[in-house]
């Protein structure tokens, strides 16, 4: 059983997105290793599926958007992606982790926010079939996690398969800043969903009373991608529950100074 909640000891959470993504490569171990080191309670990573159907850590579609390659992550098999070079030039060559690797890295260590990639429009798209969402399962299954584990995704049939296969594993639907949070927070109570995760400057309009709301329907607050201290600083005064920030470095003194008040 992969341990799905968060404990209020532990909130508010810094979740380094994609890693220490501003430090390192962004979906690396360098990057995921950073995180760590930096104190942060998750690390949020993307997981794509290989033409062979292995779970990669990679954020877009186009390999060519974050490594010295070219072409669709579905169109190329594990052996293709594991030559390409995720370094960017920054540092020696760094690998596109798959996402057992990155599991068994983190376990023990850190907590997990798995985004799914499974957008509509994109040619990789497979919902219903949802093949990301079920690796994401299983890999977690498989490599017996020990740590918090959420699953996200900006897709919600992608999450809803998440809960058709265990209803134990938390689940937390992402919105962009063009979506109201409130609509997210309607969906997200009817489907029994753990977070609302609406972008920082959609969260920012709806304000406090919104976390106030979502909290009274038993629902957590996570939200995205914030590297400014003070704005950082006014979230947790606001009671949001987790920050995901390319610096974890810079969150963490605040969220320290928020679990001590």
């Amino acid at each position: 059983m992969v341990p799905s909640e968060i404990s209020r000891q532990t909130s508010p959470s810094v979740v380094a997105h994609r890693g220490a993504s501003l430090a390192y490569p962004e979906n690396t171990v360098e990057a995921f290793e950073g995180a760590i080191a930096a104190g942060a309670d998750v690390v949020e990573l993307d997981v794509r599926l290989t033409s062979d159907g292995i779970a990669v850590i990679l954020h877009d579609l186009d390999v060519g958007a974050t490594t010295d390659g070219a072409g669709f992550v579905h169109t190329l098999t594990l052996a293709d992606v594991k030559r390409l070079d995720a370094s960017g030039g920054r540092g020696g060559r760094a690998e596109v982790p798959t996402l057992r690797e990155a599991l068994e890295v983190l376990s023990g260590r850190c907590g997990v926010n798995i985004e799914v990639k499974n957008l509509p429009g994109e040619p990789s798209f497979d919902s219903p079939r949802e093949a990301a969402a079920e690796a994401a399962v299983r890999t977690l299954e498989d490599v017996g996690y020990d740590g918090v584990a959420l699953i996200s995704s900006f897709n919600w049939l992608s999450i809803e398969h998440v809960r058709a296969m265990d209803d134990s594993l938390a689940t937390g639907f992402l919105t962009t800043a063009a979506i109201d949070p409130h609509a997210a927070l309607v969906y997200t109570v009817s489907k029994g969903h753990a977070y609302v995760l609406p972008q920082a400057p959609a969260l920012y309009e709806a304000g406090e009373g919104f976390v106030r709301e979502a909290h009274g329907q038993d629902v957590r607050v996570g939200t995205w991608t914030v590297d400014d201290p003070e704005a950082i600083e006014r979230l947790f005064s606001w009671g949001v529950d987790a920050v995901a920030t390319n610096v974890p470095e810079i969150a963490v003194p605040i969220r320290d100074r928020f679990r001590s008040a």
